[in-house]
């Protein structure tokens, strides 16, 4: 049932290689951040959005502002770990299964949520994108309980997100061959000006 799953969404990076906040930039006059959600929202219960404690919220609709809740990293520097510490609290108990992403997806689709969501069935305690045989923690399904132990991962000094899935059974899933950039992030300014020409071209 949708009550059971949330979403914490990875919105406070540096962006150092795009040179500035990933989040708030625009393709098709929607902000980076709203096109996530607006993909999100009919999937989740619930979305925190967790932004560096400095950041303002990006351009949103009220009605997406009233829907989400906002959080910050707690302590600074800390990379993604942090931010599923500072989530977590926020999210309602009866969430048990959260989607873990960051902003800078930009081809990211619902039905492609929806086939994560649909290979977590009981073998399985998280699901992970994999392209070109990396796994990326940031893209992917987990049940609560793989989260919880990122604050015991910090306090041993250790910021790696996949060291989260230690002792849990995972699923990789790779991209569509059809569609292989769905899961593709954009980092650079390079990256971004060719996500806005895909989806320019697209509208054509």
């Amino acid at each position: 049932m949708k009550k059971q799953y949330g979403a914490i969404l990875l919105a406070g990076g540096l962006s150092t290689r795009m040179g500035q906040d990933k989040a708030a930039l625009e393709i098709e006059g929607r902000t980076m951040l709203e096109r996530l959600l607006v993909t999100l929202r009919p999937l989740v219960a619930e979305t925190v959005v967790i932004r560096a404690a400095t950041q303002t919220l990006p351009k949103i609709p009220q009605e997406l502002k009233t829907w989400i809740k906002v959080g910050r990293d707690s302590v600074e520097g800390r990379g993604p770990l942090q931010g599923i510490v500072d989530a977590l609290p926020l999210l309602s108990a009866e969430i048990d299964k959260v989607f873990l992403l960051t902003c800078d997806l930009p081809y990211l689709t619902g039905e492609w949520l929806q086939t994560l969501r649909d290979i977590m069935t009981d073998e399985y305690d998280l699901v992970c994108t994999e392209e070109d045989n990396i796994t990326n923690p940031l893209l992917a399904l987990y049940r609560r309980p793989v989260l919880e132990p990122a604050s015991e991962l910090l306090a041993a000094g250790k910021r790696r997100p996949l060291l989260l899935w230690d002792g849990w059974r995972m699923a990789r899933l790779s991209a569509p061959e059809e569609t292989p950039w769905i899961c593709q992030d954009a980092n650079t300014p390079e990256e971004f000006q060719k996500a806005k020409t895909y989806f320019q071209t697209k509208k054509e």
